[in-house]
This record gives C-alpha cells, structure tokens and sequence, in this order.
C-alpha cells in the first residue's frame, strides 16, 4: 500500500493552481500560442509587401552631391591633339586634372508598363488575403488542438477517478479481511487474496497517474504555459449537437484559391516583360568646376527624358518563366480539387461519428443507470449479511468502471462536435 499511494498523490506545488475551463482556455491559447503569433506576424509581413509595390509605381525622387577630380587622356588620342603641337600647344597642358562639383535633383517617373507595376500590387493583396486565410488555419487547428488537449485532461482525470476509487475500496477490503482474521472468521487465503488485490492497483495507478500528467504537460503547451504549470481543469456539461449547424467557406480552400489568383496575375506580370514601357526621367542643378560658382548661372545644368523601351527578343526567358509559372498553377488546382473531396469526406465522416458517439453515451447512460441501482441493492444486502465484503467491493467497481465509461462516452461526443465542428471551418467554441 505504500508504494501506491505516492503514485496517487498529486505533485505539491507552491504555486497556486489556475482554474481553466474550455472558454478561457481558447481566449489564453489566442493571445499566448507562439505559433499563433508567429502567424499573424505572416500576416503583417505580406501587409508590408502591398507598400512596397506600390513605391514603384509612384515617383522617385533623389538628391545628388557629388565631387569628382579626373584626368581624361582621351584628348591625346584624338586629331586635334596631333595638330596642337603646330601650334605650340604642349599635349600636356590639354590633360591636366579637372575637379567638378555637381548639386542634382533627380526624378524618375513610371508612366506605361503594360499592368506590370499594377499587377504586383494585385499579387501583395493576394499575399496578404492568402496570409489572413492561412492565420485562419494556424487558428483553428490551435485551438481545436487546444480542446482536444483539455478533452484529453478530462479523460485522464475520469480515469485516475476511478483507480483511486479501486485503490479505496481494496484498502478497505484489506482492513475488512485483516479485522475477520484476528476474530478468526476469515482465513490467511482470504488475506493473501486482499492483499494481492491491493498491490495489483498499482500498475494501474502509476499509468493512471503519468496519463494525468502528460495531458496536464500538453494542454500547457498549447495555452503557451510551462509544462510544469499546475492546472484546474473545469467539468464540462454534455454537449448539444445543433440540428442546423452550417459551414463556413474552408480557410484551407479559400488560401489555395488566393495562390491560383497570384499565379495568373504573375502570368500577366510576365508577359507584360515582353510589351513597351515608357519611363520618364527628369534632373535639375548645378555642375561647376569650382565650388565659388555653385548655384550660379549659367552653371545650372537640367535634363528631360521619355524613354520608350520595346522588347524584341530575349532568348525565350519570358516563355520560360511563363511555362513554369502556368505548371505551378496546375498543380495548385489539382492540390485544391484533392482539398475539396478531402474536405467532403472528413464533413461526412465527421456527421457520421457524431451519431455513434451519441449512441454510445446513450447506452452508457443507461448501464450507469443500472450499476447505480445493482450498487445500492448490493448495500442493502451486505447490511443484512446477504454478501461478503468481497461481492460488495465489486459492485463498487463496477458502478465507478460505468461511470468512467458514461464520462468517457460524454467526452467522446465532445471530441466528435469538435471534430465536426472543424471540418466545417468552424472554432470549437
């Protein structure tokens, strides 16, 4: 018996237990999950790409400051040069080192790029709306994995339930045996049989006990707590299956459809690579050779330009890119049709274990029903001596072994509301 007990005492701790039950639990696994957070931080990153492809599309302007001292020979290679020595020009006063000081604004201006600058910022709003569908997966799948794990914490606890009230009811039966032996009304058998019955509760205990602890350690670390945290977790009522419980568009459909989106909106930004563009630059300042003569006339100096540029052949890269960029395509619609019939056959599958799991806790119910009732006719009769202590600690067990399976039945039509509830696309609560 000692070494049975240890296995069924709970870990004692300092700190205060925190009282969770299955709402609060979502509401904490909402703000504290890191993969959660990890998503909506996706989220903002493709937010930043939409800015970012709208810069090409607006003007870029720049300031320039800049000193250059050259020696240019390039003179001495020329006509004049050679002629210069007729003249009594030295070749060497024609290259001496120049500085020039230049002051430039600078403006560069998009004006036609055939949809391309347009198309990318199409293609950042379907990041971002692909990014928002795939925070909605992350979520949904946290905190359905939340309530299973608090499902999982409830079933243990059931379980652990039940082989304490095994280990109860062996003790007495050994303090039962052990008192009829000193008034010689039961024989050493009886008493090896109590304490064999005794000692075969403890392997039972220990897995007990480690089940409770590991859904304990779980359910931590999906509400983003450490695994040591100690927690008490609420009962939860049985559960209602809504008659008209409708879906949602599924955010695993919906993240697909935004990529088959991007990938023909970038066929159209890679086409638009073989299409004119038209660009306009203009610079306005002053370039001088000294820097007295800076932001004077007539050292101004500015510049206009519209340029045309007109692709004609650039060895098949476009059609290249466009021939991987329609494969990929491809194989994003076929992933989504597999999604759709996956998506058909879990919502089926998922009505289907609705109606066994509330067939079962029906039948559970009942048997319950009927050990409670057997347990109390068992009282009756080892109060007036009918049956030995024996018979009535396997009533006992068997009324606590009913009442586990009802709890487990009730948990099971829990996890197949949630399971139903999630091929939907709908959160647990």
């Amino acid at each position: 018996m000692l070494m049975i007990l240890p296995a069924l005492v709970a870990l004692q701790s300092p700190i205060a237990p925190i009282r969770v039950d299955l709402p609060s639990a979502l509401s904490r696994a909402r703000a504290e999950n890191a993969l959660l957070k990890a998503a909506a931080a996706r989220v903002e990153e493709r937010r930043s790409y939409i800015t970012t492809a709208r810069a090409d599309a607006l003007p870029q302007l720049t300031a320039v400051g800049d000193f250059t001292r050259a020696r240019d020979v390039s003179i001495l290679n020329s006509g004049f040069a050679d002629s210069a020595a007729s003249f009594g020009i030295s070749p060497s006063n024609l290259v001496g080192a120049r500085s020039v000081y230049t002051t430039q604004l600078n403006l560069v201006q998009p004006i036609f790029a055939w949809g391309k600058l347009s198309g990318a910022v199409d293609v950042a709003k379907v990041g971002e709306a692909e990014a928002r569908a795939a925070y909605t997966t992350a979520e949904l799948d946290i905190l359905h994995g939340v309530a299973k794990a608090y499902l999982g914490v409830l079933q243990a606890q059931a379980q652990l339930d039940v082989v304490k009230v095994k280990l109860e009811t062996a003790t007495k039966l050994l303090e039962d045996i052990q008192n009829k032996l000193e008034a010689q009304s039961a024989t050493q058998l009886d008493l090896l049989r109590a304490q064999a019955e005794l000692q075969g509760v403890a392997p039972e205990a220990l897995q007990a006990q480690a089940n409770h602890q590991r859904a304990l350690e779980v359910l931590n670390g999906q509400l983003g707590l450490d695994p040591r945290t100690p927690l008490e977790v609420a009962s939860l009522p049985p559960a209602e299956i809504p008659a008209d419980l409708k879906g949602v568009d599924r955010s695993e459909l919906l993240q697909l459809r935004e990529q088959e989106k991007g990938y023909r909106i970038n066929d159209q930004i890679i086409t638009s690579d073989l299409r004119p563009r038209l660009d306009f630059s203009a610079s306005t300042g002053y370039q001088a050779g000294k820097t007295d003569n800076l932001f004077k006339e007539p050292y101004d100096t500015w510049r206009v330009s519209l340029t045309l540029k007109v692709p004609i052949f650039d060895g098949l890269r476009t059609s290249g890119k466009r021939a991987q960029n329609r494969a990929v395509l491809e194989q994003i619609k076929q992933s989504r049709v597999d999604v759709e019939r996956q998506v058909q056959v879990q919502q089926a599958s998922a009505k289907r274990e609705v109606g066994k799991a509330q067939a079962f806790q029906e039948a559970a119910t009942k048997a319950h029903d009927a050990g409670q009732e057997a347990l109390r006719v068992s009282r009756e009769s080892f109060a007036e001596g009918l049956i030995s202590s024996l018979d009535l600690l396997q009533a006992e067990r068997q009324e606590r072994n009913l009442e586990s399976q009802r709890v487990q039945a009730q948990l099971a039509v829990w996890s197949a509301l949630l399971d139903l509830r999630r091929s939907l696309g709908l959160a647990p609560l």
